[in-house]
């Protein structure tokens, strides 16, 4: 059996597990546990360091080495209140989530001096206490498509094996689903004999985050070698009664109930909850009666907590555990049968999303979004250009925070009235992947596939460019296109599993122009591994430069389709705005003086504008798939006559 080597230099007995009398009293407590007699878990480890004034968005295990007096003195807060199981401040101290935070190299470290920490408070009580390891998934939910399985598992190893000489048992906490669950006490009996402790997180539905019900949960969870099972984190006692009702009717084995404290309410910068110690309190009498063995508190709960508990357990008679109802056993890798799966499990499964014009040098013509008075008039453009020989139409997202009718409803409009496919335009910035998931689920139900991922600018309204409701980079593009493929795999951004796959043909930008075109060719690479289907140029002013980068991306093995991006209709301003004001792309001055000198030779040949633009389709040609041309509102006629010159390109030989 592994056990860690005990060479990190840290102060302390070579073997952090108790020892002597202590040893024959955590012994003792976990005979208690074991004998169904109730025990007294902490509280929160992660909300108490931010009411301290730890960020948030800081890697808390860190903590263990930073500021190990504040981790210390909140574990010796619990045990004074009564706690009889500490918890370790190593929830997510694994090498995947280490490694966001530069870490990944102090996994050892930081999980030895968490055990240390936790057992200086225990030694300082007056009545035996546990020093239980905590152990999180190996990554966030949304990051389970993108990592293996067996890099999660390994990563869960190492901390495990960081963990297993100082703690006396091991508890496995906010799993999401069944399956994820199955695989760490796998990994946690391979690697150690600690007892274990396997706890899943539920909603307000009173499921797991995959749609498993209790009782399906405690079928599988029985058969397995751990000690306890139950439920943790997300929501607060009143949805918790009910779960652990229901995995207490469902098996032998002691349960476990770690509630929130409730709903978190977000002022400024600081996440508070209520203060409900004494609702708490009654709500552990209602835990222990309906089978709770294990009774504390997650993401919100404090020492008040605890002692209320504590207080309310003290003053409860024996209590028998009520007898169990046969549930029906499933693998764990079967989904519940709350969610529609046997459906899906017996239709044919349709070819994954993809490229719909292969072989094609496909026209689209792009329209900004109108506002109401304008939609007629938005749909007779769109109407036309569309016979003139465009396949797809565009939506051109305006410059915010202009009124303007949102993407979505613009692009739908189109293809109920007009009859085209069309690209949707998605921006992240301002929006949280859970906003962003609802939108996109709402445009696949009324038809739309096409979508085009950008990261977007920061709204500005006032002094400083954030958003009303908080900062503007909650998610980035690539983490958009992610979410896009997740759902197209039938998995959404929280990792849990979907009725139904959608059928995205998923965008992503590419900015020729880029002053760093290496930088910005690396951002294309990752959005393809994250999902994206095709890539869309900015504006081309400089056909040369965009040959060159598209040239280079084809060399790096980018072979995804192309559709390179034309505003030949654009004025001046635009090409100087583009060219001194947008971050990280430069249209050469050569290329602003010639075009300010075409505009100008042009402005009353119509004729003149189209011969320039088709000559860019075809020195691009063999890099791109197609191509977007941007339309303004006051040249309907020069639209028409430029998409018409462009179709024609796909037939060389053809009238």
């Amino acid at each position: 059996m592994h056990r860690s080597s005990g060479n990190t230099a840290i102060p302390g007995d070579s073997n952090g597990r108790a020892s002597g009398v202590n040893a024959r009293e955590a012994a003792s407590l976990l005979e208690q546990v074991r004998g169904h007699q109730v025990v007294i878990c902490d509280g929160a480890m992660g909300t108490m360091l931010h009411a301290a004034g730890v960020s948030l968005d800081r890697c808390l295990p860190e903590l263990n080495l930073s500021r190990p007096a504040l981790v210390r003195d909140l574990h010796a807060a619990y045990v004074g209140a009564g706690a009889q199981i500490l918890q370790t401040n190593t929830f997510g101290a694994n090498r995947l989530r280490l490694a966001g935070s530069g870490l990944e190299n102090s996994i050892s470290e930081i999980n030895i001096t968490g055990a240390r920490l936790a057992r200086e408070a225990a030694q300082s009580a007056g009545h035996p206490v546990l020093v239980a390891g905590s152990v999180g998934p190996a990554v966030s939910a949304p990051a389970v498509r993108r990592v293996p399985a067996a890099a999660r598992a390994d990563s869960l190893r190492e901390q495990i094996a960081a963990l297993c000489d100082w703690v006396d048992l091991l508890i496995l906490e906010t799993f999401g689903d069944v399956e994820s669950l199955v695989r760490a006490v796998e990994v946690a009996n391979a690697e150690s004999d600690l007892p274990v402790v396997a706890q899943l997180t539920f909603g307000d539905d009173g499921l797991t985050l995959r749609g498993e019900d209790p009782a399906q949960a405690a079928a599988v969870l029985s058969d397995l070698p751990v000690i306890a099972l139950g439920a943790n984190c997300t929501v607060g006692p009143a949805v918790m009664v009910g779960v652990v009702t229901e995995l207490a009717g469902h098996t032998q084995l002691p349960v476990a109930v770690q509630p929130n404290a409730g709903v978190p309410q977000r002022l400024g910068g600081q996440v508070r909850y209520a203060r409900n110690a004494a609702y708490f309190a009654e709500a552990a009498h209602q835990f222990v009666a309906s089978g709770a063995t294990l009774v504390g508190g997650c993401c919100g709960t404090t020492p008040a907590h605890v002692r209320a508990i504590s207080q309310t357990i003290a003053a409860l008679p024996p209590i028998q555990r009520p007898a169990t109802a046969p549930a029906e056993v499933r693998s764990p890798a079967q989904p519940a049968a709350t969610r529609p799966v046997s459906v899906t499990a017996t239709r044919t499964v349709s070819p994954a999303p993809a490229w719909p014009w292969e072989g094609e040098l496909v026209i689209a013509a792009g329209l900004q979004t109108p506002n109401g008075s304008q939609v007629p008039e938005f749909l007779e453009r769109a109407a036309a250009l569309r016979e003139a020989g465009a396949e797809a139409l565009a939506i051109i997202d305006p410059a915010p925070p202009a009124a303007w009718i949102s993407p979505v409803g613009a692009a739908v409009v189109v293809r109920e009235r007009v009859g085209s496919e069309v690209l949707l335009p998605i921006e992240a910035a301002d929006r949280n992947l859970a906003a962003l998931q609802a939108d996109l689920l709402g445009a696949h139900a009324l038809g739309l596939r096409m979508v085009v991922c950008r990261t977007g600018s920061p709204r500005v309204a006032g002094d400083y460019p954030t958003a009303p409701g908080g900062t503007p980079w909650n998610v980035d593009s690539v983490g958009l296109i992610a979410m896009l493929g997740a759902l197209n795999e039938g998995i959404d951004w929280r990792g849990v599993a979907t009725a139904e796959h959608t059928r995205f043909v998923i965008g992503g930008a590419l900015h020729t122009a880029a002053a760093d075109l290496t930088h910005e060719l690396d951002k294309a690479e990752a959005k393809i591994q994250a999902g994206a289907h095709f890539l869309v140029t900015d504006m081309i002013y400089d056909v040369e430069q965009a040959a060159q980068a598209l040239g280079t991306a084809r060399a790096r093995g980018l072979t995804v389709p192309v559709l390179a991006s034309l505003a030949p209709f654009a004025d001046i301003r635009t090409l100087q705005r583009l060219s001194y004001e947008v971050p990280e792309g430069s249209i050469p001055l050569t290329v602003l003086a010639e075009a300010t000198r075409r505009q100008r030779r042009h402005r009353h040949d119509p004729e003149q504008t189209v011969e320039f633009a088709v000559s860019a389709v075809e020195k691009l040609r063999h890099l791109i798939s197609g191509v977007v041309i941007h339309v303004t509102g006051a040249v309907n006629e020069q639209a028409g006559q430029l998409v018409s010159a462009v179709a024609r390109l796909r037939h060389p030989g053809g009238s």
